[in-house]
C-alpha cells in the first residue's frame, strides 16, 4: 500500500458550518468536514478505500460506531489518557488562539508582493548564529575588514567546519526573519546578510555561496507556484502577527534554570529519547520511564515561583516537549532542551490566555476533545468484546464487532439521525494519507480510523435534512 505524507500547518481550520450535518448522535455531530478528514487524513482499510455509495455508508457506520462504543464503554478514563486529552485539548485551543489574534493580518499581504518575483530563486549558504551579543562588534569589524564567514567561524571554532545550508528556497528558509532577508533582492555569491534577529534572539550572519535559479515552463506549474507563494505570504504575516503577540507575553515572563539541577536533568530526558527511539514503534512496544534524581529539587524558578523536576515532568505529561528544527538541531542537547522548555512555558501562558478569551468553550476545542475522546474509549471498548487484541486484523472485521454494532444501534436507534442527502454528495480521495501537525507537541491530525463494522447497511435511526443548528 503506497502512502502519501501530507504535511499541514497546525493552524488550518475547516470550515465546520453547523448546517452539515451527516449524523448525529445523541448530543454530538458528525459534519461533513468530520467526515472527510477521518477519511482523509489516514488511511482507510480497504473494504471501505474508495468513493462508492457503498463505501460512504461503511465509514458512516464506522464513524458512528465509534461514538456508540464510547457510549457503552464504563471504564474510568486512566489518568495518563487524561492528561494526553487535555494536551490535545489546549493544542486547538491555541490554534483557535492563533486564528483570532491573526484575523487581519492579511491586510499587508502587498509588503511582500514581491517575494513572486523572487520564488524561483534558490542559495546555498554558510551561516554562524551566536547568542552573545559581545561577540557582534567583533564579527561585523572582521566582515568590515573583508574576512569571509569562514574564515570568522574558525577564529571562535577550531574543530568543526562552518555550518551549511543548500538549496535554500523561499519555503524552505528555516525561519521567518531568514526568509525576510534572503529574498528582499537578489544576492551575489561571497556576500553577506546580517546580522539578522531570530524570534528566540539568536544573531545570525549568513554568507552566500552560490545561486541558481529553477524555472519551470510549464504553465499549470507556474499557476500553482504563484498560488503557493500567495498561501506562503498569508501563513508568513500570521505568524509575524502572532511572534508580536507572544512576544509581549513572554516580556513579563521571567525564568532562570537552576544550574545544579538542570544537567543531571538535562543528562535524564536525553538517555529518555534515546531508549524510546531504540523502542521504536511497533504495537507491543512497552515505552521507557523517564527516571529522574531527586524528583523535588528545584529545576527553575518562574516568575519567581520555584518549580520542581517532579512539577514540570508533570507539565511533560500534558505538553510533551518539543524540540526546534533547523539549526536547533546541531546545538548541544542541554541548549536544545533549554528552548523546548522556553516553548513549553510559552504554551502554557498562551493556554491561560486563550481561557481567558473563552476559547476553552470553542466549538472546535470541544470537538477535538470529543473526537479523541471517543476514539480512546471506542477502541478500549472494542478491546473488551474481541478477547485476542493482539489478533485483531484491520483488513476484515470480525463477526462479533458486526454483531456488537447492529445490537447498540438498534439500542440507540432513537438518538441517531442520518442525513442521506449530504452524505450522498461528498467526494472523497481513494489515495493513503497520513497527515500530521508541523506544529505543536501532538503530530497525528486526527485518529487513527476506526475499526468497528463493515456493514453498508444503514437500517437504524432517524432520517434528517438540511437544517440551520443555533
Amino acid at each position: 500500500m503506497s502512502l502519501l505524507i501530507l504535511l499541514i500547518l497546525a493552524f488550518s481550520f475547516a470550515d465546520n458550518n453547523p448546517s452539515h450535518i451527516v449524523a448525529r448522535v445523541g448530543d454530538k455531530q458528525i459534519t461533513v468536514q468530520d467526515f472527510i478528514e477521518r477519511s482523509e487524513y489516514t488511511p482507510r482499510p480497504l473494504y471501505c478505500k474508495g468513493n462508492s455509495s457503498t463505501e460512504k455508508r461503511i465509514i458512516l457506520n464506522s464513524l458512528i460506531g465509534e461514538k456508540l462504543f464510547s457510549m457503552e464503554m464504563k471504564k474510568d478514563v486512566p489518568i495518563q489518557i487524561d492528561k494526553y486529552l487535555l494536551g490535545r485539548r489546549n493544542q486547538k485551543m491555541r490554534e483557535v488562539l492563533f486564528e483570532t489574534i491573526t484575523s487581519d493580518a492579511n491586510k499587508q499581504i502587498e509588503k511582500f508582493s514581491h517575494w513572486k518575483n523572487l520564488s524561483s530563486f534558490e542559495y546555498n549558504i554558510s551561516y554562524i548564529s551566536i547568542s552573545n551579543p559581545r561577540l557582534l562588534n567583533d564579527i561585523e569589524e572582521n566582515i568590515s575588514n573583508g574576512k569571509s564567514l569562514n574564515e570568522i567561524y574558525h577564529t571562535y571554532n577550531h574543530v568543526s567546519e562552518i555550518p551549511k545550508r543548500e538549496n535554500i528556497s523561499l519555503f524552505t528558509a528555516s525561519n521567518r526573519a531568514l526568509r525576510e532577508e534572503l529574498f528582499s533582492k537578489i544576492w551575489n555569491k561571497g556576500q553577506i546578510i546580517g546580522p539578522i534577529k531570530t524570534d528566540d534572539n539568536l544573531l545570525m550572519f549568513v554568507q552566500i555561496d552560490s545561486r541558481k535559479k529553477v524555472v519551470n515552463l510549464n504553465k499549470s506549474a507556474s499557476i500553482q507556484l504563484d498560488n503557493e507563494v500567495t498561501n506562503l505570504i498569508a501563513t508568513h504575516l500570521k505568524e509575524n502577527e502572532y511572534q508580536n503577540y507572544v512576544s509581549d507575553i513572554m516580556s513579563e515572563i521571567s525564568f532562570n534554570l537552576n544550574p545544579n539541577s538542570y544537567l543531571a536533568f538535562s543528562e535524564s530526558i536525553r538517555e529518555w529519547y534515546n531508549e524510546m527511539s531504540e523502542a521504536g514503534s511497533g504495537l507491543n512496544k512497552i515505552n521507557p520511564r523517564l527516571n529522574v534524581n531527586n524528583p523535588n529539587d528545584v529545576l527553575l524558578v518562574l516568575n519567581g515561583e520555584n518549580i520542581t523536576i517532579n512539577q514540570f515532568t508533570n507539565w511533560m505529561s500534558i505538553h510533551p516537549l518539543v524540540f526546534r528544527d533547523g539549526y536547533y538541531r546541531e546545538l548541544h542537547f542541554s541548549d536544545q532542551l533549554k528552548y523546548a522548555i522556553a516553548d513549553l512555558i510559552r504554551d502554557r501562558n498562551l493556554n491561560n490566555r486563550a481561557i481567558e478569551l473563552n476559547l476553552h468553550e470553542h466549538p472546535e476545542v470541544i470537538s477535538e476533545h470529543e473526537k479523541w475522546y471517543d476514539n480512546y474509549r471506542a477502541i478500549a471498548q472494542r478491546k473488551e468484546i474481541i478477547e485476542q487484541e493482539s489478533e485483531f486484523n484491520s483488513t476484515k472485521v470480525t463477526k462479533e464487532l458486526n454483531e456488537y454494532f447492529f445490537d447498540l444501534s438498534q439500542k440507540y436507534s432513537e438518538q441517531i439521525g442520518i442525513n442521506l442527502e449530504v452524505l450522498d454528495s461528498i467526494k472523497l480521495s481513494s489515495i493513503d494519507m497520513a497527515t500530521y501537525n508541523k506544529i505543536g507537541p501532538y503530530k497525528l491530525a486526527v485518529p487513527l480510523f476506526p475499526i468497528i463494522t463493515n456493514t453498508y447497511k444503514l437500517n437504524y435511526g432517524q432520517p434528517i435534512s438540511m437544517e440551520n443548528y443555533e
